[in-house]
């Protein structure tokens, strides 16, 4: 299994994508439920936690698209990245109370898991522990199962067919 490195492959792997309308629109999506007032073009980042570690963000960089502590949300984006990247893939998400992350399935096991947050700091498996973890209603998760589910059906099919 593998923990997708935002940060190795940003340029050649993230960057190229970031202008593409169906990636765009899985940020906007994420963003959007979180925010009601997020326009397109705002920054990813202002809308979690702040910085991670002193972390600055910057424009165009990884630390942009990293809101921390709204994994839920930026997992859309994360799934359309991998989408474009492993289009051979069957996508999904993993979450419960405490995370979401996107995961690339090969023959019904995980093979790629797309944790923006987390990649620098835990192995595939895991994120995938951690997004399976509940503690019972957290005030911030994600309750959206259906958005989740629509997206997959017909957000991941337009992506794979650009890619």
């Amino acid at each position: 299994m593998i923990q997708f490195n935002w940060r190795r492959n940003w340029k050649k792997k993230v960057k190229p994508h970031l202008n593409d309308p169906h990636v765009q629109l899985a940020l906007d999506l994420g963003m959007s439920m979180l925010d009601p007032e997020w326009k397109r073009g705002d920054a990813p980042w202002e809308l979690g936690r702040g910085p991670y570690n002193g972390q600055r963000a910057r424009k165009g960089c990884l630390s942009w698209y990293q809101p921390w502590g709204r994994c839920h949300w930026i997992a859309f984006f994360a799934m359309a990245i991998g989408v474009k990247n492993y289009p051979d893939l069957d996508w999904g998400f993993v979450s419960a109370d405490v995370h979401t992350v996107a995961v690339g399935n090969r023959g019904g096991e995980p093979h790629v898991v797309m944790d923006i947050l987390n990649f620098a700091r835990m192995t595939a498996e895991e994120s995938i522990a951690h997004a399976r973890r509940s503690v019972g209603g957290a005030p911030e998760a994600d309750h959206s199962p259906e958005v989740r589910r629509a997206f997959i059906e017909r957000v991941v099919p337009r992506l794979k067919g650009a890619a």
